[in-house]
């Protein structure tokens, strides 16, 4: 059985998980939420997705995965 990109379907070589071209899409796009939240680190999903056009299932997606972190800084008032 050969192994298909999730994203568009091409053919993957072997051991790989995305194409080349939505691999480099993906870290475009990871970029992208990155340096936004560098700029802006109180926003939530939403206010990312709405800014840089990426889907909040996407950005929840980096969450997950642990390629993106979330930090609470609520609990830290009044300390």
């Amino acid at each position: 059985m050969t192994d298909k990109c999730f994203t568009c379907g091409n053919i993957l070589d072997p051991g790989e998980h995305s194409c080349k071209v939505c691999g480099q899409n993906d870290m475009d796009d990871y970029r992208m939420i990155r340096n936004y939240v560098r700029s802006y680190p109180n926003s939530n999903a939403m206010q990312i997705a709405n800014a840089t056009g990426i889907s909040v299932s996407k950005i929840l997606r980096y969450i997950k995965n642990g390629s993106l972190t979330v930090v609470d800084n609520h609990s830290r008032r009044g300390r």
